[in-house]
């Protein structure tokens, strides 16, 4: 007992040594590497929650719907910027269901970076519940996605975000296609 006795005092005096100041250097706190779009703009975390009348599954469907072709569209303003990630439960385990946008990074194989938007649909009594978080995305652009998430959700349409943050012009003018050669049996 006594050995074990000197063991926990030896124990308590290295735990408490090391809070003691040793004349150490401080060292700040590791920042990471900028992520993408981080200097353009200052994320804030804006969360807003509706039931909408239907199924988890019918409204998991009207969001992506919406998504694809208004967001991530072939001239939808996060198109070239974000990447559509979505998981579903069937009908019979609940329908419950996440769709995530990420920040595109080319450096990753899959190019699935930073989350920066969340929708959570889950089942409710009065229908389903739709949870939309931003996580990194600017308070403007947020609150335009979260009308956009609304009206979807609702059965609308529309694409607010669209009309608010239009996709940048390409500086670039497009280049004529050669013309198409013919194939097929030569004349003899």
């Amino acid at each position: 007992m006594c050995r074990l006795g000197r063991l926990l005092v030896r124990l308590g005096f290295a735990v408490l040594g090391g809070c003691s100041s040793s004349g150490l250097p401080v060292l700040p706190p590791a920042q990471g590497p900028l992520e993408p779009g981080a200097l353009a703009s200052h994320p804030q975390t804006l969360e807003t929650s509706l039931i909408a009348s239907g199924s988890p599954i019918d409204v998991y469907a009207q969001l992506a719907r919406g998504i694809l072709n208004c967001w991530l569209g072939a001239d939808g303003p996060l198109k070239r910027s974000h990447i559509f990630h979505a998981e579903a439960e069937s009908a019979s385990a609940g329908g419950a269901a996440e769709i995530v946008l990420q920040e595109r990074d080319t450096t990753l194989r899959d190019q699935r970076g930073v989350r920066v938007y969340r929708i959570q649909i889950s089942s409710d009594p009065a229908g389903a519940r739709v949870v939309a978080t931003s996580l990194k995305m600017d308070l403007q652009r947020a609150k335009v996605m979260a009308k956009d998430v609304e009206a979807w959700a609702k059965g609308g349409s529309g694409c607010q975000l669209a009309v608010a943050f239009p996709p940048p012009v390409p500086t670039d003018p497009p280049k004529a296609k050669a013309p198409a050669k013919v194939k097929g049996k030569p004349k003899r």
